[in-house]
């Protein structure tokens, strides 16, 4: 037998063998999904349809799909959802997620290598699940990306933090607060993504999905667009818009879930379920799954059927959804007390019934029912002043744009795990807008690694 000179033209390349997949974690692609560590550009199902990602979403620490709240746009349709990834396309049915109503939700499947079932997936109600396939978009090799992972610190400390004091804070918060209209403007612009979608419509879905936080706001958003503003208003007893609302939802009890409750609790199930009976023949709506719903590891205030109940009571007479609320709010806007008269307008009182139940089937110790200050002061963030600010671009009034940014000035700063990240650094947020800007940093900077083209990062490089 021959022997193969090494130096030799003739001899066979020798290559390292790629991973196998089957030593490439699932959490390797959430990683590189979340990151966004691939590239973006021109991306494509595996049907051909282009795939902008507006948000990945956030990775989920609970059963359901791996990443929720997502917002993408396939083709020409936006998609919020959920993501669910795998290392091949065949983890679909290995997890019998084909079979799972959890995952109706999900509005794209990622996938890191493609296999025979990839293009072919579909969900439990048999529609098809569009497909993205990243090993082809990677600009790293599989096998660094797989070092990098199984090497990176346990912790989640952000990168300059042992240098962080080094920066001025006058530049730090010049960043910061830049990056804070940045990201105010983006989401102005994602509310100009249906431009034919009238703005109360806009607003009832941004509220709906706020009540729902993290882990329902893509059900709430779903919910907001089968019960329609037109379709709420048109009915004028209270239970009816529970009824409709709840029986949309999927959340009304079957009478065999009813066996061990109170009287008065079976009472009030039963007859939001006679109401929505009616309804549901005369307004034609499709009810969801009630697997759509998280309720694991929320507090009970949290829990979707109270929650529901008080986007219901926006539209009771002089709630903020029954007429005419960009007007209400515009009007609250000029208020010589802004702050006190949008946290009033948002005011979402639901009937006695909720102030000892937290859903239909037992009753609970007795609780305040009603939306709290933290609460709409984060609906305040998130739906009312980018809803302003698209309203005030649609008339070209900036003065209300100015007046509506300033809101953000008064507000006081969200207290959650990435403000409290800056706060251990010696750099606690004076309001909403300053925390608004640690969070664009955190998420599309620290985060993401974008140490090079963040104004902290070059300082400190630069050094």
């Amino acid at each position: 037998m021959p022997t193969l000179d090494p130096f030799s033209v003739d001899a066979p390349a020798l290559h390292e063998p790629a991973p196998d997949v089957a030593t490439v974690p699932e959490a390797l692609v959430q990683d590189l999904w979340g990151r966004q560590h691939f590239e973006t550009d021109d991306l494509a199902t595996t049907d051909g349809e282009t795939i902008r990602i507006l948000d990945p979403g956030q990775l989920n620490s609970d059963a359901g799909p791996d990443f929720q709240n997502a917002h993408v746009r396939i083709g020409n349709m936006d998609w919020r959802g959920q993501v669910e990834v795998h290392t091949t396309s065949g983890g679909w049915f290995r997890h019998d997620h084909h079979t799972d109503p959890r995952f109706n939700s999900v509005v794209l499947h990622v996938t890191l290598h493609a296999d025979m079932w990839t293009g072919g997936l579909l969900r439990a109600d048999e529609s098809p699940l569009p497909e993205l396939v990243l090993h082809p978009r990677l600009d790293t090799s599989l096998r660094e990306l797989l070092y990098s992972f199984r090497t990176r610190a346990d912790d989640d400390t952000l990168p300059c933090a042992s240098r962080w004091d080094e920066v001025p804070t006058a530049r730090r918060w010049s960043w910061i607060r830049k990056l804070a209209q940045a990201r105010l403007v983006r989401k102005r612009d994602r509310l100009s993504a249906s431009p034919d979608l009238p703005l109360d419509e806009v607003l009832h879905e941004r509220l709906f999905a706020g009540l729902g936080y993290a882990k329902n706001d893509a059900p709430m958003t779903t919910l907001a667009r089968r019960s329609p503003p037109d379709t709420l208003r048109s009915l004028d007893a209270p239970q009816e818009r529970e009824a409709l609302l709840l029986g949309t939802a999927g959340l009304l009890p079957d009478p065999g879930d009813l066996l061990e409750a109170d009287r008065a609790t079976a009472d009030y199930a039963m007859a939001l379920r006679d109401r929505f009976r009616r309804l549901h023949v005369r307004l034609d709506v499709r009810p969801m799954a009630p697997t759509t719903w998280t309720f694991f590891r929320l507090r009970p205030n949290n829990f979707p059927p109270l929650r529901i109940a008080q986007a219901a009571a926006w539209y009771a007479e002089g709630g903020l959804l029954r007429d005419t609320p960009i007007a209400t709010l515009r009007t609250a806007l000029g208020h010589d007390a802004p702050m006190a008269a949008f946290r009033e307008a948002l005011t979402a009182s639901p009937p006695t019934f909720w102030r000892t139940h937290y859903h239909l089937t037992k009753q609970a110790a007795e609780h305040a029912p009603s939306l709290g200050t933290s609460r709409r002061d984060t609906l305040l963030v998130n739906a009312v002043v980018p809803v302003l600010l698209r309203d005030a671009d649609q008339r070209g009034d900036p003065a209300q744009a100015d007046a509506a940014l300033g809101m953000l000035h008064r507000l006081p700063p969200s207290q959650d795990h990435v403000v409290r990240r800056f706060e251990d650094l010696g750099t606690e947020p004076g309001s909403a807008h300053d925390a608004q800007g640690l969070h664009e940093l955190y998420k599309n900077y620290c985060s993401a690694g974008g140490c090079l083209d963040c104004r902290i990062g070059q300082y400190l490089l630069s050094d």
